[in-house]
């Protein structure tokens, strides 16, 4: 009985030992087949959290206003202010931290897929060429989240190769209470973003054309935000020469369906290039319009600046129309509304704010090779993309060449200025050519501190999450913090 009670007791101990755990998947064994993989890489493309650099861009810049009145609820009071806090998470205070741990997020489960989905084995055909695409998108979506983290995180505003930019991450970190990472230059990030873009390019077939995803296109585009990001001038132009090929501008007519459709379609037919897809499960982590306004409510919490909406052409320019709400039946003075993702007023009460976020669109590529052009003392060209993006965007307008190089320059940022507006790079072209953040007075209620903040001060570059400097010794804070 004794010898049969011992082997009873080693036979329940090893059932215990090889017994699986039922409410986790052990990550050995996540990807049995390609539908696994897939599963995973919509879980990396759902992940990415947009809204949370378009915040920082709007806040920080002069793209908005803060709210009035009681709705108003002090949201966006500290970027807005310049009184940037490092160790916050929440996206209403301290967007900073939740750009920092998100990017991260994706780029370690990009990794993760990356690393797990190469023992798979292919079916077919079929399946081995989509297990080629995959790899593309995930190298593709890796480096977008690095040139992001770049622009961001960055020790200098403009691009400076020897000094101190992020954290590369080739692999996902298996031994997170060992592993310490020191910043890599930003020249060094730049390589690794340009190599995962160059084999990403080569992965994905040109005839995948589903802008809910990682195209051919979308990465050419991406390589001209990262050439003009760094200033490699002739790399932007020959990157969006094939990008503006195959998805031109979209015309006057139909630009305002792109804001107006809430998801559309899957496919080349627009200027978009790359959206995010937001609907009622992913709302929470991209609905950009109610960074804006209140869901059901309609309480603003941030305005568009007087100093942009001055700048448009307000009666033949399709954008003003289109990005901004000016309701009639407010019982007070009329409020200006950020239309460009929704509005909550009288025409639209329901509002949810689910609209597609756009990521890239060619209108950012044409005028990237209009400055870029410039750039390269090729004026006419540069006069050329920014007559046609006028003429796309504002009725019966006639061209007047610019023949002065920076009056040039400066007209094609003015027009990034007016059409990306909202989209997550304002402060992000202010920044890299070191140009002062001025705000109009009356964006900012006649307080002349948070008027205009020039590249010298150190709260024109963002700090390094303080959780993260906690964590982890080798990273380094940015100056100022």
């Amino acid at each position: 009985m004794m010898l049969m009670l011992v082997l009873t007791l080693g036979a329940c101990r090893k059932d215990v030992i090889n017994v699986l755990p039922v409410d986790q998947i052990p990550v050995q064994l996540a990807f049995q087949n390609m539908n696994d993989v897939n599963n995973a890489i919509n879980g990396v493309y759902g992940t990415w959290q947009a809204r949370r650099s378009h915040y920082i861009s709007a806040l920080i810049s002069d793209e908005v206003r803060l709210g009035t009145g009681a709705q108003y609820r002090n949201v966006g009071f500290v970027l807005f202010n310049w009184q940037h806090v490092s160790d916050s998470q929440d996206w209403r205070d301290a967007e900073t931290g939740g750009v920092w741990t998100n990017l991260y997020t994706v780029i370690d489960r990009a990794n993760r897929v990356l690393e797990l989905m190469v023992p798979v084995v292919t079916a077919d055909a079929a399946e081995a060429a989509l297990k080629v695409r995959y790899r593309g998108e995930m190298l593709a979506i890796r480096a977008m989240a690095h040139l992001e983290l770049l622009r961001n995180f960055s020790r200098s505003a403009e691009y400076s190769a020897a000094d101190s930019g992020v954290v590369i991450q080739r692999e996902y970190a298996k031994e997170a209470a060992t592993y310490f990472p020191g910043r890599s230059t930003q020249g060094a990030v730049m390589a690794f973003i340009d190599s995962n873009l160059i084999e990403a390019s080569s992965l994905i077939p040109a005839s995948f054309t589903d802008i809910s995803r990682v195209t051919r296109n979308a990465v050419k585009a991406s390589q001209v935000r990262a050439a003009l990001y760094s200033k490699r001038w002739q790399l932007a132009v020959d990157s969006a020469n094939a990008v503006i090929t195959a998805q031109p501008v979209t015309n006057i007519t139909n630009f305002p369906a792109i804001w107006r459709t809430k998801s559309l379609a899957s496919n080349q037919s627009s200027e978009v290039i790359w959206k995010l897809n937001v609907n009622g499960s992913s709302n929470l982590g991209n609905a950009i319009g109610s960074l804006w306004q209140d869901v059901g409510t309609g309480g603003v919490q941030a305005s568009p600046a007087v100093k942009l909406m001055g700048t448009f052409d307000q009666a033949n320019d399709v954008r003003y129309s289109t990005y901004f709400r000016t309701p009639t039946t407010t019982p007070s003075a009329p409020v200006n509304l950020i239309a460009k993702y929704g509005a909550v007023s009288a025409v639209s009460p329901t509002e949810n704010f689910e609209y597609d976020v756009k990521m890239i669109r060619t209108a950012e590529i044409l005028l990237s090779r209009a400055e870029a052009y410039a750039e390269l003392d090729l004026l006419t060209e540069a006069n050329n993309d920014l007559a046609a993006l006028r003429a796309n965007r504002i009725t019966g307008y006639t061209h007047v060449a610019i023949t002065d190089k920076q009056l040039l320059i400066s007209e094609i940022l003015l027009e990034r200025y007016k059409e990306l507006c909202y989209e997550g790079q304002r402060y992000y072209d202010l920044k890299r050519r070191s140009l002062t953040i001025a705000r109009d007075i009356s964006d900012v209620a006649n307080n002349t501190v948070i008027q205009n903040l020039p590249a010298s001060n150190s709260k024109y570059i963002l700090p390094i999450p303080q959780q993260e400097v906690f964590a982890n010794p080798n990273i380094g804070q940015n100056p100022g913090y």
